[in-house]
């Protein structure tokens, strides 16, 4: 019989060692890398962040800077507008004066609105993008569990795979509360142009493709009659001189073009992208489910008829769902066509004042007036939302999103 060296069986067991070490260190580091997590995310959660009340008195404080200089060469564009020839070989033509517009307009509502709608974004997109990640570890280490020991320096073991399980849940909690506040304040920025909405609407809101653009819109509706409050002082300031006060009342119209303008946009991208996306998706599904109807007939295996049927139950529901969403689009879209009416008519009437006004007083009075008109427009354009009846819809919601974004 031959004997293994001394050596040899001392290095055996100094590898040993080494590795149970080194299996330690490294779960030791996983715990307190965890344990480090779990107290950011519980301090984030324990620090008072600003409220909605604060966060809109700095938006709407910044909007005045952000914008009053854009404001003031819309009213240049729109005079230019007014004569210049409908197609010309020399000089610009109203296309391309419309085109300027219509990147000022843009480069408005960005410096409007555009920060706090990337917030609201990135920030639920960071939430969930966290929450599903640890969904994956959840189940992860449920697989692992299985074959783990009860016990074992080496190798980590059911009880530990349950703490780990544990922390996760935990922290997923912290973060769905993070989501929490994010839509209430969402419901607080539509109740401040008089539309209240449930948290059960804001999540179809947030879940929807055109969502996105309903919050721009609200947004900027709230910053626009905030705007008008501080023109109408500057006219108050400007000591019935009527130039100044033409001056001003420009900037309002420009405002009223900019509300008419957005609405279009919205319907716009819901006539040429979104309807048309789902569209799609409805006649795939119905395709899908006469294809998998004759594999059904033709086929005689009882088990296989089964798993046929089943199919096509799944694709009869996605094919409803898709139906409801399209039927959402569509009413969205109409509700800011009826909106866009409200908007145009003011614009018209407005423009036609402005021609004929002699008197500081009457542009004083009529831009007045027109804080009225911002908060019938903004009730009228948020569309009627129907809140999830279960979570199946509200996923199957989430998959037709991504397929039509």
């Amino acid at each position: 019989m031959k004997y293994l060296p001394v050596s040899l069986l001392l290095l055996s067991c100094l590898h040993a060692d080494w590795t149970a070490d080194i299996f330690k260190k490294s779960t030791e580091l996983y715990d307190e890398t965890r344990e480090k997590t779990i107290q950011i995310y519980k301090d984030t959660l324990e620090t008072k962040p600003l409220s909605h009340e604060e966060l809109r008195k700095e938006r709407l404080e910044k909007a005045w800077d952000n914008v009053v200089d854009e404001l003031q060469e819309g009213i240049h564009y729109i005079d230019e507008l007014k004569t210049a020839p409908d197609s010309s070989w020399i000089g610009r033509d109203k296309e391309e004066i419309q085109e300027d517009i219509d990147r000022l307009f843009d480069k408005i509502i960005e410096g409007l609105v555009g920060g706090d709608l990337t917030v609201y974004k990135s920030q639920m997109q960071k939430f969930r993008k966290e929450i599903d990640e640890n969904k994956a570890k959840i189940l992860t280490y449920r697989e692992k569990k299985i074959g783990a020991p009860d016990s074992s320096k080496l190798y980590t073991t059911k009880e530990e795979y349950d703490e780990k399980i544990r922390d996760i849940k935990n922290e997923n909690k912290i973060l769905e509360n993070e989501m929490r506040i994010i839509k209430e304040s969402l419901r607080q920025s539509f109740a401040d142009i008089g539309v209240e909405l449930s948290i059960g609407q804001i999540d179809v809101l947030l879940t929807r493709v055109d969502g996105d653009d309903i919050i721009q819109i609200s947004l900027v509706m709230d910053t626009l009659k905030n705007i008008t409050q501080q023109i109408l002082y500057l006219m108050r300031e400007s000591n019935e001189e009527l130039r100044q006060a033409k001056k001003y009342y420009g900037m309002h119209q420009v405002l009223l073009e900019l509300v008419v303008y957005i609405q279009q946009k919205y319907i716009d991208k819901t006539n040429s992208i979104y309807l048309p996306k789902i569209n799609r998706v409805i006649l795939e599904a119905q395709e899908m489910i006469s294809q998998t109807k004759r594999l059904k007939a033709n086929e005689e295996d009882d088990k296989r008829i089964s798993v046929y049927a089943h199919n096509i139950e799944a694709q009869e529901w996605t094919l409803k769902v898709a139906k409801r969403y399209r039927e959402d689009l569509i009413r969205s879209r109409d509700k800011m066509i009826e909106a866009q009416k409200v908007a145009m008519a003011n614009l018209k009437v407005s423009k036609n004042t402005y021609e004929t006004v002699s008197l500081t007083a009457d542009l004083y009075t009529l831009i007045s007036e027109s804080q009225e008109m911002f908060l019938e427009v903004s009730k009228i354009q948020v569309p009627d939302i129907v809140p999830f009846e279960n979570i199946q819809i509200q996923q199957k919601y989430k998959e037709l999103t991504d397929k039509i974004e």
